[in-house]
């Protein structure tokens, strides 16, 4: 753990998807990229890091791993294939009960082929400085952080004493590898810079409170357009709870009864919230 990080208050942003895997929804394309940045305010930021340095040291000892991996973890590859899928519950289910308790603000961002024909007045072929518009993973980056930061303004106004802007912002390497680091086109209010710095989630504990809610929210998503209306599995529970509890602002939540969640229900919601968007009730797609 990197130490004082977190003691200031930060934006942990990681990434998610599932590259080449058809889920058999248009709304849920393989093309897509998404990001997901948890705020970690300053009033709650010492908090934060007694927190995850304990969990992350009771991981270590018992597993031997320096950094969480949720898709990994659930799984059950790489360093946790030989743990039990019992043990690997309880870690999803810590820090799904840590992420609930806490209420750290969650933002998420995706952006896919039909995201470009949907914003078609938008020069999409250009660049801002070094990022590349026409990049899926540019362009949803730099669209969670202008959510990011019209959020984070907001919180500073209801509650001043929370937000001691600017914050840090921490990204996942893959863009760039750990130690790169990226100006940023706007948001200086908010993001210190205004730079995006990309790091290693094992130095950076905080890009393991971003990775566990990137991936619950793209496994939720998964689960919905794939799963076959009936009774909730055991699997399915975990995440669909654990993603119940996060603190998510900027996509709604549904209730719905479980023999009627799936692909039919998940793909409604979308086709609403699209055409309150003023868009079409259905992705448009590529001409052949």
């Amino acid at each position: 753990m990197s130490g004082g990080e977190m003691i200031r208050g930060a934006i942990y942003v990681d990434d998610s998807g599932n590259p080449g895997a058809e889920s058999g929804s248009d709304f849920l394309p393989s093309s897509r990229k998404s990001w997901t940045a948890v705020v970690v305010p300053s009033v709650i930021a010492a908090e934060v890091e007694k927190g995850m340095k304990i969990f992350l040291d009771g991981v270590r000892g018992d597993f031997g791993v320096n950094e969480l991996h949720f898709t990994e973890i659930y799984s059950g590859k790489g360093a946790w294939e030989s743990v039990s899928p019992d043990k690997r519950a309880e870690i999803i289910h810590l820090m799904s009960s840590a992420m609930s308790a806490l209420g750290l603000p969650v933002l998420h961002q995706t952006v896919t082929d039909f995201t470009m024909l949907d914003h078609q007045d938008i020069p999409l072929n250009t660049r801002s400085g070094e990022w590349k518009l026409d990049d899926h993973s540019h362009l949803g980056l730099l669209m969670l952080c202008s959510q990011v930061s019209q959020h984070i303004r907001t919180m500073k106004q209801e509650s001043p004493q929370d937000f001691e802007l600017p914050f840090p912002l921490y990204v996942d390497q893959g863009i760039m590898p750990a130690g790169g680091e990226r100006a940023l086109p706007n948001w200086q209010d908010v993001i210190e810079g205004p730079t995006a710095l990309f790091r290693d989630s094992a130095a950076i504990a905080g890009l393991q409170l971003a990775d566990f809610a990137a991936f619950v929210i793209n496994r939720s998503q998964w689960i919905a357009v794939t799963r076959r209306p009936g009774p909730i599995r055991k699997a399915e529970e975990a995440i669909l709870q654990a993603a119940a509890g996060l603190n998510i602002l900027n996509l709604p939540f549904h209730r719905v009864a479980p023999e009627e969640f799936g692909k039919e229900s998940y793909e409604e919601w979308q086709s609403v919230h699209r055409v309150a968007k003023g868009l079409t009730p259905r992705p448009a797609k590529n001409p052949e």
